[in-house]
């Protein structure tokens, strides 16, 4: 039986100090898995507000956005294997929306990640 663990979330703006930018609503992240183990973003976010991420890893991940209703999961960005990415979604509703990477590698995966909610 796999078990999933939660990576520990290291934040990191600049060179390595916790930091979101209250003007503009930018945050710089970097998130660190280990082979089948993940690491999860999961901002809030009202209908109609659009998440602006990028991220890049030193390894392929598997990554996905997802949501819960309930016991049901929604994947507006289905699961799929990536080492960079660029993309923006819109929040159909109001919602906590999950940012989800999977360490696919025996090394660590470090995955910085830039997100923006407007």
């Amino acid at each position: 039986m796999k078990t999933l663990a939660i990576s520990n979330l290291l934040l990191l703006a600049g060179s390595m100090t916790a930091s979101a930018d209250s003007l503009t609503n930018k945050h710089f992240i970097l998130v660190t898995t280990h082979q089948n183990e993940i690491g999860e973003i999961c901002p809030e976010m009202d209908a109609g507000q659009t998440l602006s991420f990028d991220f890049q890893s030193n390894h392929d991940v598997e990554f996905n956005l997802h949501f819960h209703e309930g016991e049901k999961v929604s994947y507006p960005i289905e699961p799929h294997k990536v080492s960079t990415l660029e993309q923006s979604f819109e929040a159909p509703i109001k919602q906590t929306y999950c940012l989800m990477w999977k360490g696919l590698n025996q090394d660590p995966s470090k995955i910085k990640v830039n997100y923006t909610i407007d």
